[in-house]
């Protein structure tokens, strides 16, 4: 694999790994620090808040002072606040820190998707595949790995990221530069189809990330340990190794916004039977959940991405690649944020931790399927074939 590509899919790796591996630990936390889920889950929700406020200044920020050295700089302060959060002795201060992590995750995330396309511009498909393969993975890995983490300790959760931040800090010395900006924001979001795309991503990541909480202390309820549920959240990651690349090829091929349609029905469907299945059985029922909404994923995000960046206008790829970093990171923060109140509201009123998961779930899943109305109306509107709709034969 190309050294460029590398350094980018290990900064996308660290930053979705701090964003998602609190998951696991929640219930650990929340313990520790003697609150309910809503309190604790703001752990993961300002972090990702954090991001969603640095994304677009980043990618202004970029065209001053260098792509390449802003990544690197994040990848510096990741690791720094890393260390940080592991000492951090109160939750106050842990909330504090993760705000400071998720503008860290901006400068290195937020440049990933311009970056990769400016460097492989004839693969634009396939690029995007393997770095929506990473960050789909990476938020499905940081529970698995966390929940690991959690057995010995919440400190070990904090240090995850450091080893994907060294490989990216040095392979991360000839990154190209991202193209000289020409526009604005109003212009990026009056481009035919732009908005919806976007809006249809953010819907995404909040199902995906609201689903994993969700699952995360409905299985905790149910006595498993934190090893256990991380162990069980990696078969998502496993999929999205093997199907990512793929998916992206085959988006190339057959048109960006019908996978992405596809992946947002199988998405839908498999959201009402994960809301089901960890009913009949914790652990073989939240596995064939998990298998089911895999698949979705794989098609959805890779064909979405790719989407996003084909309908920006030329010269505003740095702008599109913050915008979408914006959509993603804002999307998991409401996510996390729905699936913790909502969550913590049944247990006072229901009293029972089955039907919280499944209401909570259920709920998550009807935004699924207005982003998968979104994508829907999208393929009836005219656009480019050599961009919306998949590379040009000039750029294959």
């Amino acid at each position: 694999m190309d050294p460029r590509l590398l350094a980018l899919l290990s900064g996308v790796l660290l930053g979705t790994v701090s964003e998602s591996s609190l998951a696991p630990a929640l219930p650990l936390l929340a313990r520790v620090h003697h609150v309910g889920p809503e309190a604790a889950q703001g752990a993961v929700s300002l972090g990702l808040l954090g991001a969603a406020l640095a994304y677009l200044p980043v990618a202004g920020l970029a065209s001053r002072m260098g792509a390449q050295r802003l990544f690197r700089l994040g990848l510096v302060l990741q690791g720094a606040l890393a260390f940080a959060l592991a000492l951090a002795p109160s939750l106050d201060l842990i909330l504090g820190l993760r705000f400071l992590q998720g503008v860290a995750t901006a400068m290195v995330v937020g440049l990933v998707p311009g970056l990769a396309t400016s460097a492989f511009p004839q693969a634009r498909g396939y690029a995007m595949g393997l770095v929506a393969s990473t960050v789909a993975t990476g938020n499905l890995l940081g529970p698995a790995l966390g929940g690991l983490a959690a057995t010995w300790g919440l400190p070990y959760v904090f240090l995850l990221p450091l080893p994907a931040a060294v490989l990216a800090l040095l392979l991360s010395r000839s990154l190209p530069p991202l193209p000289r900006q020409r526009g604005t924001l109003v212009h990026l979001l009056q481009a035919p189809g732009f908005p919806r795309a976007l809006l249809a991503t953010s819907l995404y990541f909040l199902h995906t990330l609201g689903t994993t909480v969700a699952l995360a202390f409905h299985l905790g309820a149910e006595g498993l340990s934190p090893r256990a549920i991380g162990g069980l959240l990696l078969l998502g990651p496993v999929q999205l190794l093997l199907l990512g690349a793929w998916a992206g090829r085959a988006a190339d091929r057959l048109g960006y916004n019908r996978m992405a349609l596809l992946g947002a029905y199988l998405l839908v469907a498999a959201g009402v039977g994960f809301a089901l299945l960890p009913l009949w059985h914790p652990l073989w029922g939240s596995a064939l959940g998990l298998l089911l909404l895999g698949v979705g994923r794989a098609l959805f995000q890779a064909a979405n991405n790719a989407q996003v960046l084909a309908l920006a206008p030329g010269g505003l790829e740095g702008l599109a690649s913050g915008a979408l970093s914006v959509a993603r990171a804002l999307g998991q923060a409401v996510g996390s944020t729905l699936a913790g109140t909502s969550l913590a509201l049944a247990y006072r009123t229901l009293a029972d931790h089955h039907l919280a998961f499944t209401l909570t779930t259920l709920g998550l899943t009807l935004f699924m399927g207005l982003s998968a109305w979104l994508m829907r109306s999208q393929g009836r509107r005219p656009s480019a074939p050599s961009r919306a709709d998949g590379p040009s034969p000039e750029e294959k």
